[in-house]
């Protein structure tokens, strides 16, 4: 016989039993697909894995600390006074879909060979597949004297690459008014190689419009510095060519092979490692430093990293060499292109259709060729866009427009600026946005066939449909047509006219209209209406008979240099129409085309300017 103590030991023991039970099975939590990282690559991977329709709710994990979500691309407009730190950021939830389950947590290790990832809280989280996208890690301290440079208010350094210290670049660049200002750049891997250039550029140009800096003057008040540990300019021998004869052209000095690798003298002297020689000291008056990065540490502890630190995947399928359920895209992986958001573009639909030809027992056989873009202020108002895949080999979108990206481009300003920083948030972290190859709404349908298109993803509605192609009506086909079958086998039809002739005129009427306008002399002339006047003020303007020799010179003008001959400056020179122009030297094919393409740049940030106005305006109405 059991006594009643007993009996109540045995129930607190039960009770401990199931709390123990439902705690395992909280730290333990199951998913198909387990996302490390919530930057650009993680948001964007998951939220095209949930679109492609094969996954129920909390199927997909996201594992990512961040309580802020940055578009780390627009801090070098931040840098240049172009745009508000505050503007470009989000809170990591708000960006995730409620059917993804996101855990705000930081990763201690892995586990591939249990299909584990745990946390430093101690939580556990199995998985059928792995996509690790931690992002880089920022490291200050690599550099010593940087960290204790970018907390002093005081001090003479600045750098765009961290979230606390991308709005006061502007500020330092505004208060300096001579001195030597230095533009660093590490020789090894960050996140977009040109952005040490592009807040380099900028405040170039912010300088020269305050007569601050002269190029080629030794009196020049304020004197500029590249100081990179990479031999060029730019990785990509087409850009790095354009890049350094911009440098030269604008007064620049090149510092290369010049690695920064330590802050002294209280922050006023920068110490460079050369490659030949003892360590070189400039000081200085304005430093901007891109510091260097790093895959995080558990990524370099764990058994999925290579010698360097990342994620060992192959370069063409994005999967991971000896664990095939564990797939890397972004900064941390291996792929040998630069770590830009626009890689990802191209990066994340080849991992998310091969992780899905695995899931569904086949072969992963999409392949990534490299793609990555690196958009490079030159000067307020301007923008090389550069494009490359693996290889450091060219892959441009707009060459076949006509449009030169190795020039800085104006139209390529405005995707920079507007364009890029609404579809981020807008759409490419939702999984809608394809990079070069535009929008994609609605469930996705992932093919072999729709990847190896120029789009490349279909919805599902129009990869699933199956209709016969629709023939037009035949016209003449209806209830008032006589069919007369042929011996031939065709079918004549005949029916009544649509309407019937008009009893107002009739071909002879208006034959006789015309005869008597001919007839008409100048006495008669005078009591007619005035013509019409017309819209076009250099047709109203035109007043010259052009000769044969006049349309010739017009015809080799033309041809010299379409883009600054246009019609309207040849017919303003010539005294004739804009019109003649375009019929006697019609522009090329190539200009005409590079025109259209500028126009549908343009037409994609329509609105924006106005959008971002009013928002300002609101803004300041709710300060005051």
């Amino acid at each position: 016989m059991i006594s009643l103590a007993a009996r109540q030991v045995a129930s607190k023991v039960n009770v401990s039993a199931r709390l123990f039970s439902t705690s395992n099975s909280v730290q333990d939590a199951a998913h198909k697909v387990v996302v490390v990282g919530g930057g650009t690559a993680g948001l964007t991977v998951s939220h095209e894995l949930l679109r492609s329709g094969q996954f129920q709710p909390n199927d997909i994990a996201v594992v990512d600390p961040s309580r802020w979500h940055d578009y780390q691309p627009g801090w070098s407009l931040v840098g240049g006074g172009l745009a508000r730190r505050e503007d470009l950021r989000r809170e990591e939830a708000s960006l995730v879909d409620p059917k993804i389950k996101l855990y705000q947590q930081r990763v201690s290790s892995f586990s591939p060979d249990a299909n584990q990832v745990s946390t430093e809280s101690g939580e556990k989280f199995t998985y059928d597949q792995l996509i690790v996208a931690p992002g880089y890690q920022i490291k200050l301290d690599a550099i010593p004297g940087l960290p204790e440079a970018l907390e002093n208010p005081n001090s003479k350094v600045s750098s765009i690459y961290t979230y606390n210290t991308a709005d006061k670049v502007y500020a330092k660049i505004k208060e300096l008014r001579s001195g030597r200002a230095i533009f660093t750049q590490p020789g090894s891997p960050i996140k977009c190689a040109g952005a040490p250039q592009k807040i380099m550029w900028l405040a170039l140009d912010a300088w020269k419009q305050n007569n601050l800096f002269k190029p080629h003057d030794p009196n020049s008040p304020i004197q500029i510095d590249f100081a990179t540990g990479m031999p060029t300019m730019f990785s990509v021998p087409k850009y790095s060519e354009v890049l350094n004869q911009l440098r030269e052209e604008r007064g620049v000095g090149g510092l290369f092979k010049h690695d920064l690798i330590a802050i002294e003298d209280q922050g006023n002297t920068a110490v460079f490692s050369v490659p030949e020689g003892d360590n070189v000291k400039i000081p200085f008056d304005f430093l901007h430093v891109t510091p260097r990065m790093a895959p995080p540490e558990f990524i370099k502890n764990s058994p999925l990293s290579n010698e360097a630190g990342y994620i060992e995947v192959d370069p063409a399928t994005l999967q991971q060499v000896k664990y095939k359920n564990v797939w890397s895209l972004g900064d941390a992986s291996s792929l040998p292109t630069s770590k830009t958001a626009a890689a990802i573009t191209g990066q994340a639909p080849i991992l998310t259709h091969n992780l899905l030809q695995v899931l569904n027992g086949k072969q992963p056989d999409a392949e990534y060729n490299g793609y990555t873009s690196c958009p490079l202020l030159t000067e307020y108002g301007k923008v090389l866009l550069a494009e490359f895949k693996y290889g450091l080999k060219p892959d441009e979108t707009f060459t076949k427009f006509g449009l030169d990206q190795s020039k800085p481009q104006r139209a390529f300003y405005y995707l920079k600026k507007n364009f890029f920083p609404w579809v981020y948030y807008n759409s490419m972290l939702k999984g809608t946005w394809n990079g070069r190859s535009g929008f994609s709404f609605g469930t996705r349908s992932y093919s072999t066939h729709a990847l190896n298109r120029s789009r490349m993803f279909s919805t599902s509605c129009s990869a699933q449909r199956n209709t016969p192609a629709r023939r037009p009506r035949d016209p003449l086909d209806g209830a008032k047509v006589t069919r007369f079958p042929l011996a031939s086998g065709e079918t004549f039809l005949k029916r009544t006219p649509a309407s019937q002739e008009s009893h107002r005129t009739s071909l002879q009427s208006a034959e006789k209209l015309f005869d008597s306008a001919q007839s008409i002399d100048e006495t008669q002339q005078a009591t007619l209406p005035p013509k019409l006047r017309m819209h076009h003020r250099q047709a109203r303007d035109a007043h010259a008979i052009l000769s044969e020799e006049q349309i010739r010179e017009i015809q080799s003008l033309r041809a010299q240099d379409p883009y600054r001959n246009t019609a309207g400056v040849l017919a303003k020179k010539f005294g004739c129409s804009p019109t003649f122009v375009s019929i006697v030297a019609p522009a090329p094919k190539q200009v005409r085309e590079a025109r259209q393409a500028e126009t549908k740049l343009k037409q994609a940030t329509w609105g924006l300017d106005k959008r971002i106005a009013r928002e300002q305006r609101q803004e300041r109405r709710a300060l005051w």
